[in-house]
């Protein structure tokens, strides 16, 4: 919701009545490739395959990698954001609830992404490319779903920079 209101890429961290809000810089090399299958997962049952504890060893995992995202996307950094997409807290679960997942991510990397994340509790799937292999990242996962039978919308996306917006008539 705060990308929506001020625009960017934003991290927002709090609770109740306090939160701190901060901007992270995004390099305009960057490109988002959203993947929207043709057919839904609910919430509720892509949280029922999370397990109730996690190993202290997969919390340290993604934690040490949200740096790295934060400097691999300000920075442009293909190794680091490659790094920094790997998750043991939610995908490896929910990717099972994905038809076609496993080879919709790795057609998307052999077209160019530099990774592959599933966007909140799915079935979207969204890549992070460059300007330059963004159209063959399209075509890679586009084929792949539909490869099994599945017809997805894949769109690049773009930054919102501004935000929410007052429009008087």
């Amino acid at each position: 919701m705060v990308p929506a209101l001020l625009g960017n890429c934003q991290l927002s961290v709090g609770e109740a009545e306090h939160w701190q809000i901060t901007e992270i810089p995004w390099h305009s090399d960057i490109v988002p490739v959203v993947a929207i299958p043709n057919f839904e997962l609910s919430t509720e049952e892509a949280r029922a395959v999370l397990p109730t504890n996690y190993e202290r060893s997969d919390a340290i995992f993604n934690i040490s990698r949200m740096g790295l995202l934060i400097r691999g996307l300000a920075t442009n950094n293909h190794d680091w954001l490659a790094m920094a997409l790997a998750d043991k807290l939610h995908q490896p679960y929910r990717q099972k609830l994905i038809r076609g997942y496993t080879a919709v991510k790795e057609t998307a990397i052999a077209a160019g992404a530099y990774g592959v994340v599933i966007s909140g509790a799915g079935p979207t799937l969204l890549a992070l490319c460059s300007s330059y292999s963004a159209k063959k990242v399209v075509t890679a996962m586009a084929g792949a779903w539909q490869n099994e039978g599945i017809f997805p919308s894949v769109k690049v996306l773009a930054l919102d920079n501004q935000g929410a917006r007052v429009q008087r008539k």
